[in-house]
């Protein structure tokens, strides 16, 4: 059977995102959080779902489609577990000096 196991950045990542979603609208941010939750958790059925990091091919992400952009899901998946390691919304800055890698 197939688990999921979330990074404590990726636990991160879902505070951060939450918060900043909160300041505007946080009825959208709980739905925003619970469509990642959601579609990480499909995962367990498609665990290859998501297309191959082009940086490093042991990882892959999954795109979360919300309103006209939406959020990167980046995980591995390895002897039957997923393993949750970063999420972030499309058009954060993923640079030095932006949002971690």
């Amino acid at each position: 059977m197939i688990e999921i196991q979330w990074l404590p950045e990726a636990f991160e990542d879902l505070k951060r995102l939450y918060n900043f979603c909160k300041s505007i609208d946080s009825k959208a941010a709980k739905k925003i959080i619970n469509l990642i939750i959601t579609e990480a958790e499909n995962l367990v059925k498609f665990p290859e779902k998501g297309r191959p990091w082009e940086d490093d091919f042991h990882f892959r992400e999954l795109i979360v489609k919300f309103g006209r952009r939406g959020y990167v899901i980046r995980y591995r998946f390895e002897k039957n577990i997923i393993y949750i390691i970063r999420v972030w919304h499309m058009l954060e800055d993923r640079t030095e000096g932006g949002a971690d890698k």
